[in-house]
């Protein structure tokens, strides 16, 4: 197969170039980052055809989030492409897909009005992607899907899939039914973890939580690192070290606790725990609660803390190996996890290794809530990847959540590209990926 024609095709996600080909009258493409000629591990999505969900934003299907996450996920990627098959309605036409809908609405699943039409549940076919990969001659692929058979498909027409990436765009009243059957009718692998409500006023975010769904880095480069916290107007996140200071409303700190749902671990240094016996875990928005990690280098972390006593998931304690073996057997007799590392310039934990070990544990995204140090030793190690600050309009002339990260004049100053600004309650959300000068 031979593509007709190509054009660059600039958009809100980044410049691509669009292949256009053609199987038995239809008209197939291929939206392309970079030259994928003879590259390996390409992000691949294979995306069939949804007018109702891709154009008019239906809530019906999962496929327009599906859409809008994958050309976000590509358009941060060195290169990718998305196979954008005409394929309506599992292959059934748009016609058929409609009329199924209206059985749906009378109590069928998708599976069944399907099968009710005189149809297969699922019509689709993946040889014509697998031949437009290999004319775009790419070598190897990392298919973005849920679904197992577009991967055996491929592998049978001699496309070699590294791995598989999943997709979870959050369900939500319209579409519960309708993925459950994709689950449990069609194999789709899904977890059903994250929840979408119909209004939701913390839909600004969405940018940073369609990068968390589809991050997955290496073992030995780090989860993904979201820096968050709140601070006051005059730029301050406390009276002082060891008098906390509320600052985040009601509507800001259920921001918190969406994020904190959507992050495999939330970090916090052990100081926090000293001042603030904080819990760690999600209250203030319907979601599971991440993974506790605690970076504490002499093991000051009290065994009676809230934290140990109340977490459903054992809280992982990152110290050095100078710190006490007896008060190491007292907190995993409380319950924590304890993780080693070597000792970094400041005579803390070695917050490189620490980001690896934690990786390697299985923790692809992490939420790094402070204090001030460790806000401040995450971003002068250029270890952070996104942040979201809130600005709340208090003056209280406290402690800075940064202090002297550029004073010494040997780091240039940090940006938050793409910055965007939002106004939760009385409150500023400022957020956007970070960036290294």
């Amino acid at each position: 197969m031979k593509n007709l024609v190509k054009t660059r095709i600039p958009t809100g996600y980044g410049e691509f170039t669009l292949y256009l080909y053609t199987e038995h009258g239809k008209e197939h493409l291929a939206l392309v980052k970079s030259d994928v000629n003879g590259e390996t591990g390409v992000p691949v999505r294979i995306h069939s055809e949804c007018l109702t969900g891709d154009v008019f934003g239906s809530r019906r299907c999962d496929c327009g989030d599906q859409l809008k996450h994958t050309l976000q996920y590509l358009g941060r990627s060195r290169c990718g492409v998305l196979l954008y098959l005409r394929q309506e309605g599992r292959g059934i036409g748009l016609r058929k897909k409609l009329e199924a809908y209206n059985l749906q609405d009378h109590g069928l699943d998708t599976v069944e009005a399907n099968i009710s039409l005189g149809h297969q549940p699922d019509e689709r076919h993946y040889g014509v992607a697998a031949l437009m990969l290999k004319d775009l001659g790419v070598r190897s692929i990392r298919l973005i899907t849920n679904n197992p058979r577009k991967v055996d498909e491929l592998t049978e027409h001699g496309i070699d899939v590294e791995a598989r990436v999943p997709i979870e765009v959050g369900h939500h009243h319209d579409n519960l039914g309708y993925l459950r059957s994709k689950a449990e009718k069609l194999a789709h692998l899904l977890t059903f973890r994250e929840r979408t409500p119909f209004h939701h006023d913390l839909a600004f975010i969405r940018p940073l939580v369609d990068q968390l769904s589809l991050t997955h880095p290496p073992a030995d480069v780090g989860p993904f690192v979201t820096l968050t916290y709140a601070q006051s107007i005059d730029g301050s996140i406390a009276v002082d070290a060891q008098v906390p200071y509320a600052l985040s409303s009601r509507q800001s700190l259920t921001l918190t606790h969406f994020l904190r749902a959507h992050h495999d671990a939330l970090l916090v240094g052990v100081n926090t725990i000293l001042s603030d016996d904080p819990q760690l875990n999600v209250r203030y928005y319907e979601g599971e609660d991440p993974q506790p990690v605690i970076l504490d280098s002499s093991l000051r972390t009290p065994p009676d803390c809230r934290v140990l006593k109340q977490s459903k998931k054992p809280p992982i304690i990152v110290t050095t190996g100078e710190s006490d073996p007896g008060k190491r057997d007292a907190l995993l007799a409380s319950g924590a996890q304890i993780v080693v590392v070597g000792t970094g310039e400041d005579g803390c934990v070695d917050l490189k290794e620490t980001l690896t070990k934690l990786r390697q544990l299985g923790i692809r995204t992490l939420m790094v809530e402070g204090g001030s140090k460790i806000i401040g030793t995450f971003l002068k190690h250029h270890l952070v990847n996104y942040c979201v600050i809130t600005i709340t309009p208090k003056i209280i002339g406290g402690l800075k959540a940064i202090d002297d990260l550029c004073r010494s004049g040997e780091q240039m100053p940090l940006t938050i590209t793409d910055c965007q600004y939002h106004i939760l309650g009385s409150d500023i959300i400022a957020f956007g990926p970070i960036g290294y000068l």
